[in-house]
């Protein structure tokens, strides 16, 4: 049997998260592949740079916490796929969290190579451009996947969703969701 937490403690677990993050953490989306662990220096090209509200995150409840306030940029800073996040505490250097960031599969879509979708809760990268199947949308653990005329490989479980993973410089983008679910329920 695996180590099982109590309601309690795993909503105490997530609020120390927003409590090390401290008032107005920052976010950066990236390109890439998401660095190892948090203290691996930073990977890719920062495609875009927001402040989060002071309050970033919810209270905890059920042993889950979601995101508090718009979260957004309206003015990217790079041109690129998105492919990962890091929220870093209010210097912007200090890495608190990372994981993968796609955006929701859509059906009967154009996406271009590099471009990473979520179908799920799994992310999926574009390996080769096409239309997405007209229902259903990428499924599996593996490389090669059909999805219509695109072809996708599995990156992995998907950890937050936003309006687009295709940046141009300048352009405005928000996350759509982001949650954090505390283990040993």
């Amino acid at each position: 049997m695996s180590v099982q937490l109590s309601v309690a403690a795993r909503n105490a677990l997530l609020d120390a998260i927003e409590v090390e993050l401290g008032a107005s953490p920052i976010l950066k989306i990236r390109t890439g592949a998401v660095p190892a662990t948090c203290a691996t220096a930073d990977s890719g090209t920062v495609l875009a740079t927001c402040s989060l509200p002071a309050d970033s995150m919810a209270a905890a409840g059920s042993g889950a916490k979601a995101k508090s306030g718009t979260w957004e940029d309206t003015s990217a800073d790079a041109a690129g796929f998105a492919r990962h996040f890091r929220i870093y505490k209010s210097d912007g250097v200090t890495c608190v969290l990372q994981g993968i960031c796609a955006q929701n599969w859509a059906a009967s879509t154009a996406y271009a190579v590099g471009q990473q979708v979520v179908n799920g809760g799994l992310a999926y990268v574009c390996t080769t451009a096409g239309t997405s199947a007209a229902s259903g949308g990428p499924t599996g653990t593996g490389s090669g996947i059909t999805d219509g005329s695109c072809v996708r490989d599995y990156v992995g479980v998907n950890d937050m969703v936003l309006d687009n993973t295709n940046f141009s410089a300048g352009q405005a983008f928000s996350v759509t969701t982001f949650s954090l679910t505390a283990p040993g329920a």
